[in-house]
C-alpha cells in the first residue's frame, strides 16, 4: 500500500504529463475498442435476424448464376423423410430509375403471418389489404415521397407500367432488414421480376429435427446434382466471416497505432530524466531494493494503463451505441442508395473487455519493464549525481 500511495503522489507531481498521456492513450484504445464493439455487435444483431429463416433452401444454378428453378422440384423434394414443410419463395431485384436504387421485391400472398413492424391502413382487414396493394420498406417511402395509401408505380418486366396502393409500411426498427424491401402477391411479383408461373427463385425445406440439416442438405444434392443446397448455418458463417474481415482491416490499423504509441512509450521511458533518477537514487540510498522500485514502475504504468484503457472503453461505448458509430459504421457495413439507418443494440461480451486490456494494458506494462529494470539497476550514487 505504501509504494502504491507513492505511485499515485508520484504520478500527481507531473499531472499535466500524465493527462496529456492518458487523453492520446484512450484515443487509441478507443479506437481499437470501437472495431471490436461494432462488430461484435453486427455480427451478434445478424445472428438474432438470421434465426427467422428457413433452416435449409435448394437453389438452381447456371453458369455459376442463380437462376430460377421449376416449382415441380418441390414435390420430389418432399417425399425425402425427416422434411416437415416444402415452399417456393420468389424473390428479386428491380432497379428504380427514378431514384438509381436496387430494390428487392418478394411475392407473399401472407405475409401478415410471417412479418412484424408494420404499419396498415386504418378500418382495413390486414389480409384484404395485401392482395390488394404492396407492403414496402421506409426508404421507398422517404426516396419516392411517398406516404401510406398512396400509389407504387413500377415497371413490370416487359417494361409496362403497374401501380399499387401502399397499404402497408415497415417500421423503422426493422430497417436493416426493410428499407429497400417491396412485398407483393405472388402473382404480381412475378409479373415485376419476370418469373414464369411454373418457375421460382428458390425452394426452403424446413425440416423435423435441426440436428438432421446436414444430413438431409447431402441427400438433397445427391439426388438433384443441378441443385446447390445452401444451410442457414453456412449463410451465417459467411456474414460472419465477412464482418470479421472488415473489421480487422480497422483491428490492424489500430494495433500498428498502439504499437506505434507504446514504441514512443518506451523511448521516452527508456531515457529517464535527471529528476526521476535522481529519485530512483535516494529511493535505493534509503533503503529500497530493486524489487521495489521495479513494483514501483509497473505500479504507475498499470494505473496510466487502465485508467486510460478504462477511459478509452467508455469514449467507444458512446460513439458506437450512443453516436451510432459516424466513423466506422460506412466501412463496416457496407453502402447503397438506400442506406438502412438502424441502432445496433448495445452488447459487450466480456471476451470483448479481455481482448482490449490484453492488448493496450499488458504491452504497455512490457514496454515499461525494460526502462524500469535499467533505473532498478543503476548504483544510487550514480543515480544522484
Amino acid at each position: 500500500m505504501n509504494i502504491l500511495n507513492y505511485a499515485v503522489l508520484s504520478l500527481l507531481r507531473s499531472w499535466k504529463k500524465q493527462f496529456a498521456l492518458i487523453i492520446i492513450y484512450a484515443l487509441v484504445v478507443g479506437f481499437y475498442a470501437s472495431v471490436v464493439f461494432f462488430t461484435s455487435s453486427l455480427k451478434t444483431e445478424t445472428s438474432h435476424t438470421l434465426e427467422n429463416l428457413p433452416p435449409l433452401w435448394t437453389q438452381k444454378l447456371q453458369g455459376g448464376r442463380l437462376v430460377p428453378m421449376p416449382i415441380s422440384v418441390r414435390d420430389s423434394i418432399s417425399k425425402i423423410r425427416g422434411i416437415k414443410k416444402v415452399f417456393p419463395r420468389y424473390w428479386g431485384y428491380f432497379f428504380d430509375d427514378a431514384t438509381g436504387a436496387v430494390l428487392t421485391v418478394m411475392g407473399s400472398d401472407f405475409p401478415n403471418e410471417e412479418i412484424d413492424f408494420l404499419e396498415f391502413k386504418e378500418n382495413q382487414n390486414q389480409q384484404e389489404n395485401i392482395n390488394n396493394g404492396v407492403l414496402v420498406g421506409t426508404g421507398i417511402i422517404e426516396t419516392r415521397k411517398l406516404q401510406l395509401g398512396d400509389f407504387l408505380s413500377l415497371n413490370d418486366v416487359n417494361g409496362k407500367k403497374v401501380s399499387y396502393e401502399i397499404v402497408g409500411v415497415f417500421d423503422a426498427k426493422s430497417d436493416l432488414l426493410t428499407k429497400d424491401l417491396i412485398i407483393l402477391p405472388v402473382k404480381e411479383a412475378q409479373k415485376i421480376i419476370g418469373l414464369e408461373d411454373s418457375l421460382c427463385t428458390d425452394i426452403a425445406v424446413e425440416i423435423y429435427n435441426p440436428e438432421e440439416i446436414e444430413n438431409i442438405g447431402k441427400k438433397i444434392d445427391a439426388t438433384f446434382p443441378s441443385l446447390r443446397v445452401v444451410t442457414l448455418a453456412q449463410l451465417s458463417s459467411t456474414y460472419q466471416t465477412l464482418f470479421s474481415w472488415r473489421g480487422g482491416i480497422f483491428i490492424y490499423g489500430s494495433l500498428l497505432s498502439v504499437l506505434a504509441f507504446l514504441l514512443l512509450m518506451w523511448e521516452r521511458a527508456s531515457g529517464l530524466s535527471s529528476n526521476e533518477k535522481k529519485e530512483l537514487g535516494i529511493l535505493k540510498a534509503i533503503g529500497w531494493q530493486i524489487n521495489d522500485v521495479l513494483f514501483l514502475k509497473l505500479t504507475e504504468g498499470a494505473i496510466l494503463s487502465i485508467t486510460a484503457t478504462l477511459l478509452g472503453i467508455i469514449l467507444a461505448y458512446i460513439h458506437v451505441f450512443i453516436f451510432n458509430s459516424p466513423i466506422l459504421k460506412p466501412f463496416l457495413v457496407g453502402w447503397s442508395v438506400l442506406y438502412p439507418a438502424y441502432d445496433l443494440q448495445p452488447f459487450v461480451s466480456v471476451g470483448d473487455i479481455l481482448s482490449v486490456f490484453s492488448l493496450s494494458v499488458v504491452p504497455y506494462l512490457a514496454a515499461t519493464l525494460f526502462p524500469a529494470w535499467r533505473g532498478a539497476t543503476t548504483e544510487a550514487a550514480d543515480a544522484m549525481r
